[in-house]
């Protein structure tokens, strides 16, 4: 993958010798279906790793609800793929600060593992978004973008862009659920990793709607 101010070798060539899924996301809280989603990828594309590249300002969803901070963030989706092969937490997005882009991660990330091809990894709701994504244009032609869909789901992305589709098993968990649950007082284990309910319940988090 070669992106503007990255270091590719032009029209999406390089010599890579690391494959790697970015699963990114908010991860208020991180749950098994984005683990689930995580080891199909690793799976089926074979790839070296996964990271979970956790939001430091997910500009599509300020405003909308009160977000957990992302160190908080950070160290519960540690929590997550803590001693699961293959998967890493990421701060790439919290270390650059700010919004948060996919196309200034990639360059980021360009510049510090010019060896690594880059898949980056999505649902397919949000696939279907893709050419409202910040600087579009530019990403398409470059971006290798993975669906990961549920059995007998339609994916509907919009044209022009490089696509390749996984397939999960049928799992209706979202993080908006589990907060809600927390608020209301119940419990969420066994959908999310023992280590990270007990650090939400310690946090305190979501307990005071806002």
């Amino acid at each position: 993958m070669s992106l503007p101010g990255g270091n590719g070798t032009g029209d999406g060539m390089r010599s890579a010798t690391r494959r790697v899924g970015l699963l990114g996301g908010t991860f208020d809280p991180p749950h098994i279906g984005h683990l689930v989603a995580g080891q199909q990828t690793l799976e089926q594309l074979e790839l070296d790793e996964v990271w979970f590249v956790v939001a430091n300002q997910p500009w599509q969803k300020e405003g909308s609800r009160l977000i957990t901070p992302a160190e908080e963030r950070l160290r519960w989706t540690e929590a997550s793929v803590e001693d699961v092969p293959g998967m890493v937490a990421s701060d790439v997005e919290i270390r650059l600060g700010g919004p948060t882009y996919t196309i200034d991660t990639l360059a980021a990330l360009d510049a510090e593992h010019p060896d690594t091809e880059w898949f980056v990894i999505l649902g397919a709701d949000a696939a279907a978004g893709l050419d409202t994504w910040h600087r579009a244009d530019e990403l398409r032609d470059v971006l290798h973008v993975v669906v990961v869909s549920r059995p007998g789901s339609h994916l509907d992305p919009p044209p022009g862009w490089h696509i390749t589709a996984v397939q999960m098993p049928a799992l209706d968990i979202s993080s908006t659920e589990l907060r809600m649950m927390v608020s209301q007082g119940r419990s969420i284990r066994f959908l999310v990793r023992d280590g990270v309910a007990q650090m939400v319940e310690s946090a305190g988090a979501y307990r005071s709607k806002p």
